[in-house]
């Protein structure tokens, strides 16, 4: 058996080959993820499989190993994946953020009002769509940064369904608003939503609510945090929302390199910091390493000389979940994960404050 690592053109492939044949592997999908304001490197781990006749031979575990120690090497900032329940914190992986639904009833939804022309996606909407999400997304933890070689919506509101898209035109005949939506008879749900201002989001509902007609649902559903404008919007038609918080499953991250990592997000760390407590630095150390953030002429930096620190010793899992607003400094330091005293509590939880991440579907891997 021979271990591979095969650079591609979206990140790597790492398989473990006999003969000739690929017997088990991985992808790594390169994505820029956003932590607060901030792009961090990611790794997407996706298709993680071993033939049915080389399985519980470990093979699986090797892989994932090797991708592992590929990212240190590579200079990744952290990894992520979409993952089954009790395998892959076996490889330091924690979930890090829920999963969210919103719920409308049909009768509700056709209350709203078609207010602008909506077709069908074009090629050329592509850029408008690009910069839509962008901006709407700037800082949404857990959103991929989209750039000029995006080209188009990969799949519904879970892996392998097919999605169509709906664009708003204003006026001028721009896009100013898009919806994504499963194209499958058995729901009516919606996997992304963009654009701002209720004629927008009244056009959206309204599609929404005759296409819910037209496959005889009772209720229409859109994967979406609840904190979303869209969702906001839809207050006024009423509808419930659901959280999913798994255990050792769904969406899930680990660290790969402290220091890259801290010092990709120092602009939005800086400014959550605020102008108390630049008199002493926060030294952080994790099983992978150590990191050392403090004041120099008035800007955060790395390895600041000269400052006395609050000490923090944190699980690189935890880390992620910290990092990602999963969870808070405190509640990690009760379940053993962290250690520091009150003072570093309190400037970790002005750091690194609960916040509702959210990664499109079709961003996934």
């Amino acid at each position: 058996m021979e271990l591979k690592k095969i650079q591609t053109d979206k990140g790597w492939k790492v398989e473990i080959v006999e003969a000739g044949e690929s017997i088990s592997r991985l992808w790594i999908i390169d994505r820029q993820m956003r932590i607060g304001s901030c792009p961090v490197l990611v790794g997407g781990i996706a298709g993680v499989g071993t033939d049915p006749s080389y399985r519980n031979q470990g093979l699986s575990r090797r892989v994932m190993e090797a991708s592992v120690e590929l990212m240190r090497r590579a200079d990744y900032d952290v990894s992520m994946l979409f993952g089954i329940e009790d395998f892959y914190h076996k490889f330091g992986f924690a979930t890090c953020m829920p999963e969210r639904r919103i719920y409308l009833r049909t009768r509700n939804a056709e209350r709203a009002t078609k207010q602008r022309t909506i077709r069908s996606m074009r090629k050329s909407d592509f850029a408008r769509i690009t910069r839509l999400y962008n901006r709407e997304n700037a800082a949404r933890t857990a959103s991929v940064v989209r750039d000029r070689t995006w080209n188009g919506f990969s799949m519904g509101s879970f892996f392998g369904i097919e999605a169509k898209t709906q664009v708003v035109l204003d006026a001028r005949e721009r896009v100013c608003g898009y919806v994504t939506y499963d194209d499958v008879d058995r729901h009516c749900r919606a996997a992304e939503v963009g654009g701002q201002g209720d004629e927008v989001f009244s056009t959206i509902l309204h599609f929404l609510a005759r296409r819910a007609i037209r496959l005889r649902r009772e209720k229409l559903s859109l994967s979406m945090p609840a904190d979303h404008p869209f969702a906001h919007f839809c207050r006024h038609f009423g509808y419930r929302e659901s959280t999913h918080f798994d255990r050792n499953a769904g969406p899930m991250g680990r660290l790969i390199n402290l220091r890259t990592l801290l010092e990709k997000i120092l602009p939005v760390l800086e400014k959550r910091w605020g102008a108390d407590g630049r008199d002493r630095g926060l030294a952080i150390s994790t099983e992978l390493g150590s990191a050392l953030l403090g004041w120099k002429r008035g800007r955060l930096i790395l390895d600041s000389d000269g400052l006395k620190a609050l000490k923090v010793g944190i699980d690189q899992d935890a880390f992620i979940q910290l990092a990602m607003g999963y969870q808070t400094a405190e509640d990690l330091k009760s379940r053993g994960k962290l250690k520091t005293g009150r003072a570093g509590l309190a400037l970790l939880a002005r750091l690194f404050p609960p916040q509702t991440a959210h990664m499109w579907w079709s961003d996934r891997f």
